[in-house]
């Protein structure tokens, strides 16, 4: 039905002399991306004893259409992690028409975790969860296509179709594993690797203090398939309310002459914003498991919270 859609747009904007709009409404074909599914089947071998920890790989919370997202912790959620406002980079844009540019900076992401009080005193993981919006002029809403226009987003003539696809890609992350005070969120990204944009899976490692509730986050990247693109180099401490500029650099090749970009033509190239050190030789075989047991679990969650004390408070 959209692509239906797409076609009588094209037609509209055509005849309003529109040409840069109607090459927007001309998706190009969509670009394979990885299917990483087998990476997280369960491991085989049964925990021997009870743990706090559930391995089962599951997708993370959507964060609920119509939130608000700031500069800090939105509704219903005690910590913002990180939100990305990406924007083509001054010195790539040159070549691309206005309207290309400004698509690209249109959608934001947002990555929140809910760490909330127990019974018993202490914190541990609520939910967690990301979500995709809508750059305003006064605010920035969590929105998707069927939501947007009621809950009074921008979408002009192509937001619902952006919003698909980057829901299609966001829908990839998963939580590998999670115990009250521990969690693994690993998530699609679209990197500069080489000379080409590749899907990468930034890893993000969310560490509770059980005792005060206060969050720690370290990521790194676990790479891309059959390419080598910084995996597992260097580990970064994410500030609470990060906000990530995500500059994007374009890929030439996958824009057509009048302007459309196909779904890997910007990527980012640097990791988000943060204290950064060397990932350590010893830990990036264990930083880069998709499939854990309690133990490997527990030696993972041990040697990041050490790992902590290395960046500065």
């Amino acid at each position: 039905m959209r692509h239906r859609l797409a076609s009588l747009v094209v037609a509209v904007v055509a005849l309003a002399g529109g040409a840069g709009f109607a090459a927007w409404a001309v998706w190009p074909a969509p670009t394979p991306v990885p299917d990483w599914s087998a990476d997280y089947a369960p491991h085989p071998a049964p925990a021997a004893e009870p743990t706090d920890y559930d391995l089962t790989p599951r997708p993370p919370a959507e964060i609920t259409p119509g939130t608000v997202v700031g500069t800090t912790a939105p509704a219903g959620w005690s910590h913002l992690v990180i939100k990305s406002l990406p924007r083509v980079r001054d010195d790539q844009r040159s070549f691309l028409p206005d309207i290309t540019v400004e698509k690209a900076g249109w959608m934001f992401t947002a990555f929140a975790a809910d760490v909330a009080r127990e019974p018993a005193g202490t914190f541990a993981f609520r939910a967690i969860g990301l979500g995709l919006g809508a750059k305003g002029k006064t605010r920035d809403m969590v929105v998707t296509s069927d939501t947007g226009r009621r809950l009074g987003a921008d979408m002009g003539l192509f937001g619902g179709m952006i919003l698909d696809k980057g829901y299609e890609v966001q829908r990839k992350a998963v939580v590998p594993l999670r115990s009250p005070g521990f969690a693994l969120l690993d998530t699609p990204v679209w990197f500069r690797c080489g000379d080409a944009n590749k899907l990468v899976r930034y890893r993000y490692a969310l560490l509770v203090d059980r005792p005060t509730g206060r969050l720690d986050v370290l990521m790194w990247s676990l790479g891309a398939d059959a390419a080598p693109c910084g995996q597992l180099a260097e580990v970064v401490r994410i500030a609470p309310n990060t906000i990530d500029p995500a500059e994007l650099v374009v890929d030439r090749r996958k824009v057509t002459r009048l302007g459309m970009p196909s779904d890997d033509a910007f990527a980012v190239e640097r990791l988000p914003p943060g204290t950064r050190r060397p990932l350590p030789d010893d830990l990036r075989a264990l930083a880069g498991t998709t499939r854990f047991t309690p133990e490997s679990a527990r030696s993972l969650e041990a040697r990041l919270r050490a790992l902590l004390r290395d960046f500065p408070p």
